[in-house]
């Protein structure tokens, strides 16, 4: 289960979703697929026939209510509520919910969860339909959910636990800076001091007539929606929701949902915030604006016009990261829903140490630049080809797209009003209004956004000597100053020559090898590549590709180690041919194409996505990976910059000195196993980077590529023969150097006591000696998934000490045939002892008598559903057949996971 507890005021992080809306004056239409309607208790409903993922549905209980209801006394119930809903309901007593549904191989999470916000609470299920007793169930949870949660006594006292671990999760500098940036952002709102997560005061000692007196007033029909889609019949399945939830009693009399709002003020409010565990500098002007109306093919029209300025603003911001000097570490600008019943549009910046005016004063400046000169016609054609593509490429799935994202649209739809004219009706839209929106149009934007009233300011930073916050009326002047600034006109770079000079001369596919099985192909090239192809049709308009050659940052020597393993990153970034990065995604614009160079210890390699119409596309950037990378000073700069701000506060952080304490606990004083510092960065050479990222890409007679996805391999061929086959090829033979970094043995102990929260955190490894196999690596993982269970039903369920436990396994061939587990948790330091207790205890008994019926059960059914997504999934064939070809078994193996799991035992 999630909360919203944890609000994000720091909205730089944020990313603008470019929300495709446009208009006229004529309404928008309600998607004709969606069986809507209203029940006499004043329930609405939607229902909505969808195949994928195939015999699958995705339900939704949505409740117009959440913390901003919340009575003095019920601060946090809201969420707590939530949580009771999985501990007990009217025919599900304690934890049988989550036990079925667990045990027809539904993952608490993936597949079981919900969340609670300012305004709403929202429960989800995913259910396979092949089983019409699972169905059942299924609506008897969520009819449950809406009338009858238990809300036991004892269940509530053991869940109080877990909700203050929730709530510590949050805490911590960023927690301490949101504390008091929020009641300046909400300024003299019912907002500022409703946070999902709640009171701790509250949480701890609620009574049982605070939750019923909230679950009561507020969980009812006329409040409610309930959401369906999936792989079903649509009418039979509209007839069952209207007979299951339309004898939920209407809810006479019951007190109208009140709305509370975020209050306008014509001064401009400034929250400046240190904190001595905060690791970066950080500044934010935010404009608070009513929300605007997006019922009409005018408002989706205007919002295409603010998504153009972001898209086109922000472009500009993330150029002048590369300047000589960057002038901060990260900016952007966006706007953005606040609660909801007011928007805000932002400009933020990550600021380097010490140089607050000057990252300010850049991030302002580009704003005035593009509100003075506004934007180029070319600046503004590629935007919109950005756009268009993206409409046409979810157009193209539309009949592929999962039913959980029609499920969240239909979601905000109820709580929001948000359109649902559906993706045919927003792609004509969409293109129909990119050619009549002018670049005065979007210029015109920063004026609109941009103003002196509901403007509130937030700067946070490390606490520490030498680093003076500002005042407010520093902080203010310094933005009247960069208005005042003098600036020069924008010039862009844009480049618009051919990806390459020539096309290659191709080599060919010398051999051919078939799994039918599978419908698989492996083709063998002239320079001793190999490609492995499997055309699918899950997707209309998605091709995933990896490739990977075995060598990696092993084979660099100890001196160039650092700088080959941010190969990828300095290299990677820098552009390709004659395209710096920015250029190159200029010229992109409109295409739906990655490319990326990766090292990891072992192995060099490239990943990617593109679409069936950029496949060509595609191959001349991936034939440029291997034969014109650049490198770029500017990147080795900024990259610089933002490590040296990481390194210099980084010591401050409780969770970075734990992690540094249990690396030297573990590898000691191996040179490749030593936490980030100051000498790391001073190791960086972009020189020593371009040699080994040459070196590792100049023999493609080593790698194997791995393409799946919507291909047609009889237009595949040539590509690959052009593209692929011509590339360079030494006929080295090459594998990976062990490099001896194996954890210490025996039994070590860390414990590291800093922080100012009351925090625990607890990590245990394991590792040793292994056998592997494809069996014993499904043992292993068996054995995780058993144990993860059985810790959550002890840890948190039963003694409430930890929101959630990690628990991960696995075998390793190379460089050494080992095994490596770990469990972590968060939680109250009081109770670290105990909690490890009852660790030692679940896997002292796991190993005596294995997982129980029970877990075995739970496991099995997990992993059988879970194989029947994936085999759906483009990602999952990717991953596997990647696996498969590194370690040279055949890929028709994939096949054979149902049987592991039919003999699965105990033992």
């Amino acid at each position: 289960m999630k909360s919203t507890g944890r609000f994000p005021v720091i909205l730089w992080l944020v990313a603008m979703a470019a929300r495709s809306f446009v208009s006229y004056s004529e309404p928008l239409p309600f998607d004709p697929a969606i069986r809507y309607g209203e029940l006499e208790n004043g329930l609405t409903y939607y229902v909505r026939e969808n195949a994928k993922p195939e015999n699958r549905a995705a339900l939704r209980l949505v409740v117009n209510a959440g913390s901003i209801l919340e009575e003095e006394d019920q601060r946090g119930l809201a969420h707590f509520l939530e949580h009771m809903a999985f501990n007990g309901t009217r025919r599900f007593e304690k934890q049988a919910l989550v036990d079925f549904l667990e045990g027809v191989g539904m993952r608490f999470g993936p597949d079981l969860n919900a969340y609670t916000s300012f305004d709403e609470t929202v429960y989800m299920l995913e259910i396979p339909l092949d089983d019409a007793d699972i169905v059942s169930k299924a609506f008897q949870i969520l009819e449950d959910w809406a009338s009858g949660i238990s809300l036991e006594i004892d269940e509530i006292d053991k869940e109080r636990g877990v909700v203050l671990e929730e709530w510590r999760l949050g805490r911590g500098a960023q927690g301490r800076v949101q504390d008091k940036q929020i009641p300046i952002l909400f300024h003299e709102s019912r907002y500022g001091v409703r946070l999902p997560i709640g009171e701790p005061a509250v949480i701890e000692s609620a009574p049982r007539e605070a939750f019923t007196r909230f679950y009561e007033t507020w969980y009812r029909p006329d409040l409610m929606a309930v959401v369906v889609v999936g792989d079903f019949d649509g009418e039979a399945m509209e007839a069952r929701v209207r007979e299951q939830f339309g004898a939920l009693p209407a809810s006479d009399g019951a007190p109208e949902r009140a709305e509370y709002f975020v209050p306008d003020h014509e001064e401009t409010l400034v929250s400046i915030e240190t904190d001595p565990e905060l690791t970066m500098s950080m500044v934010q002007i935010a404009y608070k604006r009513d929300p605007e109306a997006s019922e009409s093919e005018e408002d989706y029209r205007r919002s295409i016009v603010e998504s153009l300025y972001v898209s086109l603003l922000n472009q500009r911001l993330s150029e002048r990261m590369l300047d000589t000097e960057p002038p901060y570490l990260g900016a952007g600008v966006g706007k953005m829903n606040l609660v909801r019943e007011k928007d805000i549009v932002y400009q933020a910046a990550a600021i380097r140490e010490g140089e607050l005016e000057k990252g300010l004063t850049a991030l302002l400046v580009e704003a005035k630049r593009a509100r003075r000169d506004g934007f180029s016609e070319g600046e503004l054609t590629r935007a919109k080809s950005n756009l268009v593509r993206a409409l046409q490429a979810a157009y193209e799935e539309r009949d592929k797209t999962e039913s959980s994202a029609y499920a969240e649209e239909y979601t905000r739809n109820f709580l929001t009003g948000e359109p649902i004219p559906g993706i045919a009706k927003e792609l004509e839209m969409t293109e129909r209004f990119a050619e009549t929106i002018s670049i005065e149009e979007v210029n015109r934007i920063a004026d609109d956004w941009t103003t002196e009233t509901n403007r509130v300011v937030l700067y946070a930073a490390p606490s520490k000597d030498g680093l003076e916050p500002p005042t407010r009326d520093a902080l203010l002047a310094m933005i009247a100053a960069a208005d005042a600034q003098e600036i020069e006109v924008y010039e862009d770079t844009a480049l618009d020559g051919p990806l390459l000079s020539s096309v290659p001369e191709p080599g060919s596919i010398v051999e051919t090898v078939a799994y039918p099985e599978i419908d698989a192909h492996e083709w063998r090239l002239s320079n001793g590549a190999k490609v492995v192809v499997k055309a699918t049709d899950f997707k209309n308009d998605e091709i995933l590709v990896s490739a990977f050659s075995p060598g990696g940052v092993s084979l660099a020597s100890d001196e160039a180690f650092v700088s080959a393993g941010d190969a990828d990153v300095l290299i990677g970034q820098s552009g390709l041919g004659e395209f710096d990065f920015f250029q190159l995604n200029k010229r992109l614009a409109g295409s739906v194409v990655s490319v990326s160079p990766q090292f990891g210890e072992l192995s060099e390699g490239v990943s990617g996505a593109t679409s069936p119409k950029d496949l060509e596309t595609f191959f001349q950037l991936l034939h440029l990976v291997f034969t014109a990378p650049r490198a770029d000073e500017r990147i080795l700069g900024l990259y610089k910059a933002q490590l040296a701000d990481v390194i210099a506060n980084r010591s401050q952080d409780p969770n970075e000195v734990f992690a540094d304490a249990i690396l030297k606990a573990r590898f000691g004083d191996h040179p490749r196993r030593q936490p980030l510092s100051a000498s790391t960065l001073e190791a960086l050479d972009l020189e020593a980077a371009f040699d080994f990222y040459r070196d590792r890409f100049a023999d493609a007679g080593d790698f194997t590529f791995v393409m799946v996805g919507a291909l047609d391999l009889e237009a595949l061929k040539p590509l690959v023969e052009t593209y692929v086959a011509s590339l360079p090829s030494a006929g080295r033979t090459e594998t990976w150097r062990n490099i001896g970094a194996r954890p210490a043995s025996g039994p070590k102990s860390v414990r590291v006591e800093k922080g100012i929260e009351p925090k625990g955190s607890v990590r245990v490894y394991f590792h040793g000696d292994a056998t592997w196999s494809a069996q014993e690596r499904y043992h292993v993982r068996s054995a995780v998934e058993a144990l993860r269970i059985r810790l959550r039903k002890s840890l948190r369920e039963e003694q409430g000490g930890t929101y959630g436990v990690s628990v991960a396994g696995s075998v390793s061939r190379d460089p050494e045939t080992t095994f490596n587990a770990s469990v972590a948790f968060g939680c109250d330091p009081e109770k670290v002892d105990s909690l490890l207790s009852s660790l030692w205890e679940a896997l002292e008994s796991m190993e005596q008598s294995g997982a129980t019926p029970e877990e075995l059960s739970k496991v099995q059914e997990g992993q059988r559903r879970g194989y029947e997504l994936g085999l759906q999934q483009n990602a999952f064939w990717l991953s596997n057949l990647e696996f498969l070809s590194r370690y040279q078994i055949s890929p028709e193996s994939v096949l054979e996971f149902p049987n592991r799991v039919d003999e699965l035992t105990s033992e």
